[in-house]
């Protein structure tokens, strides 16, 4: 009798073992399932810097989890190298990338590589777009208007007749050269004395910024993307002048400095719609053959005392939502 039991028992015990086996295992293949048909899609940025991407990663990976989709997400060694952009965009594709969303790194230089690349995979392009090219995304705020807002509050907040130097770098970027005709017609009217401190290819920036500010003395220093935002603040901590500094863009050290008064005021653009739009687009275009026009995404202009009013902070602020 007791080995009968000892049997049955046996029996039990190896019963739910073969149970939780078979449940594991259909797990592991349902799930491997899952991942294999989920679509591929490229993310390609310029730049080695990911802390400049982090809130346009942020939307991506929400739109991931509302959607599904396996993301790479790509860097590059450089800011301004088209070739090394067009490689890892020919790359991508051939490793099997069902569509690509692209920060382009050069707008003229990249315009013929991307057209190509939107024959075989939809293609979306963010922030930056490439001159001239036909049926392709472009997803990002209104550049020009951004660059007139930051001119306007450098008007209205420096004092009058206040020497001003805009740091003037990447403008082979279509975002750049628009932000940049906008600042300067926001002074079209005004008696501001405008300065261009143009960083050329071999400068570099820190030492150049450093002789630029003894050498061409001024009031104000504005910057029209993330970079070279936080290049100029490097640049002028430590100094002995009382600078103002304004600029586009809103990486975590941009908002930490805006805090902090090293910076006056700030234009940036809801990247985190930008990259959630990205994605739900691409994958519209790959399952659907469709998608719409150009999409503008909303940016606001914030300083210290108003980058903490509830409708500012969600932007500024993404991470804690």
């Amino acid at each position: 009798m007791i080995k009968n039991k000892k049997f049955v028992m046996v029996m039990a015990l190896l019963f739910c073992l073969f149970g939780l086996l078979f449940i594991s295992t259909y797990l592991y293949i349902n799930d491997t399932n899952k991942k294999e048909t989920r679509t591929r899609i490229s993310v390609i940025v310029y730049g080695s810097n990911s802390d400049r991407w982090t809130t346009l990663k942020q939307g991506i990976d929400q739109a991931t989890e509302d959607f599904g989709a396996e993301v790479n997400f790509c860097l590059m060694s450089s800011e301004t190298d088209a070739k090394e952009q067009t490689l890892l965009l020919e790359r991508e594709i051939e490793n099997g990338s069902k569509g690509i969303i692209i920060a382009v790194t050069d707008s003229r230089n990249m315009a013929e590589t991307i057209q190509e690349a939107s024959l075989k995979v939809p293609v979306i392009m963010v922030e930056t777009k490439a001159d001239d090219v036909d049926n392709i995304i472009y997803i990002s705020a209104d550049n020009y208007s951004m660059g007139l807002n930051i001119g306007r509050s450098v008007y209205l907040n420096s004092k009058k007749n206040s020497k001003v130097a805009v740091y003037v770098k990447k403008m082979q970027r279509s975002s750049v050269y628009e932000r940049y005709q906008g600042f300067m017609d926001s002074f079209k009217y005004t008696e501001n004395k405008i300065t261009g401190w143009e960083l050329a290819k071999d400068d570099d920036p820190a030492e150049y910024l450093k002789r630029m500010i003894k050498e061409d003395p001024v009031d104000v220093i504005v910057a029209l993307d993330d970079m070279s935002l936080e290049e100029v603040i490097d640049a002028v901590q430590g100094t002995a002048t009382s600078l103002e500094v304004y600029g586009i863009g809103s990486t975590s050290k941009i908002v930490h400095n805006l805090d902090y008064g090293v910076i006056n005021s700030i234009v940036f653009q809801n990247e985190f719609n930008m990259g959630y739009l990205s994605l739900q687009e691409v994958l519209s275009n790959i399952h659907h053959n469709g998608g719409v026009p150009d999409i503008e995404v909303e940016f606001r202009t914030v300083n210290r005392e108003t980058m903490y009013l509830p409708k500012n902070q969600r932007l500024v602020f993404p991470i804690v939502q």
